[in-house]
């Protein structure tokens, strides 16, 4: 009786494993050499800038998910939940300013001093910082609706850039859109510009990997974008004879890159949410195993990152790394996003761990000008 049980339970489990295995996949993925990360010396050897920082907790997870900083302390922040909320920084008096119902704020900057662009993931608005009222002033353009609206950047002139992480995996009922768009390999996300001349939106790059963090550059001439899961930072040049043009700035950078930040004196900041792992270069080095991994329930899937974040800081005439700012507990999670305010001090947050933090100028300089920091080359 024991055989036959053993056998009949043997039985269904490789019926269910056969079913389970020619299942469609909610990916098609295809191959690519993912290259060995750069190793962690000189300029990517771990300092701990990060221990420094003064950090606020602003509720539960994803309830910071952006945010904008005034000289006077105010500080305007996204939810997860779609509101926009003013928080005094010093007091801690906190009220709700807009409401966009169940879409959540991906992004939040300035367009001018008293109005704000808010990007949702399915569009980009404008809201006043004087009575909260919005408005969409993009919805995408004819043949390319959005996906997943994610960063944003507004040039000198008004021009507002942002970024569409993933036109393809934008739902998902196990909410792993992102994760799909890292297995898969392919290029879904796309660059657009909407000009204040015009009121209207223009598509000005696509077929990009998970874009998400967008950056003016300091000399105006471009905007810097971060390919989330092809761990580089690509250049699209706004002025000047190259205007249109897309280039890659720095790449095979030792994490996930997502939000940036320009300083306005040559150095590009940038929050690493994660390190790489070799499981992924696994992964994606097998699109028959990539298949496989999209269609295991969470808790089943290989671990695809190292939990350590951190902060690189490029050299914007070189695209070299000159510094990563880390810390030596676990104070803070998954840095996702960064401000640089007037008084050069570092803002940076978590869209998944409900924090903001401020690091003073004088700990981000102390970073970059470490005896071991040497130029580390963002472009093998």
């Amino acid at each position: 009786m024991q055989y036959r049980f053993a056998a009949m339970f043997v039985g269904t489990l490789i019926v269910f494993a056969t079913l389970w295995l020619m299942w469609p996949s909610p990916i098609n993925a295809v191959y690519w050499d993912e290259p060995e990360p750069p190793t962690l010396t000189g300029a990517l050897a771990p300092r701990p800038a990060l221990d420094d920082a003064r950090i606020t907790q602003l509720g539960t997870a994803g309830t910071a998910r952006s945010f904008v900083v005034t000289e006077d302390g105010t500080v305007f922040y996204g939810t997860s939940t779609g509101e926009v909320r003013r928080r005094h920084y010093s007091s801690g008096a906190d009220a709700v300013l807009a409401n966009f119902g169940n879409a959540p704020v991906a992004d939040i900057d300035w367009i001018n001093e008293t109005r704000l662009g808010v990007t949702t993931p399915n569009g980009l608005y404008a809201v006043s910082t004087v009575n909260g009222e919005s408005q969409r002033i993009s919805a995408g353009v004819p043949g390319h609706p959005f996906g997943f609206a994610h960063d944003l950047a507004v040039a000198p002139d008004g021009r507002i850039y942002f970024t569409d992480s993933s036109t393809q995996n934008h739902t998902s009922e196990r909410g792993q859109n992102h994760h799909l768009d890292m297995l898969e390999n392919r290029p879904h996300g796309a660059l657009y510009v909407w000009d204040p001349r015009t009121f209207r939106t223009r598509l000005a790059a696509d077929r990009l990997y998970f874009p998400s963090g967008i950056a003016v550059a300091s000399d105006y001439q471009s905007v810097y974008i971060s390919e989330r899961f092809r761990f580089r930072i690509l250049r699209h040049w706004i002025e000047g004879p190259q205007a249109g043009d897309t280039e890659v700035f720095a790449s095979n950078l030792p994490g996930f890159p997502d939000g940036l930040a320009a300083d306005g004196q040559g150095r590009l900041f940038i929050a690493m949410p994660a390190r790489r792992s070799q499981s992924l270069r696994t992964i994606r080095r097998n699109p028959w195993l990539a298949r496989i991994v999209a269609r295991l329930p969470g808790w089943l899937q290989p671990p695809t990152s190292r939990s350590d974040t951190f902060i690189a800081v490029l050299d914007e005439a070189s695209g070299d790394v000159i510094a990563t700012l880390d810390e030596t507990g676990q104070r803070t999670c998954q840095v996702s996003n960064l401000n640089i305010s007037n008084s050069q001090d570092l803002w940076f947050g978590s869209a998944d761990c409900g924090y903001m933090a401020q690091l003073p100028q004088a700990a981000v300089q102390a970073s970059l000008h470490h005896p071991s920091t040497t130029a580390a080359s963002g472009n093998d």
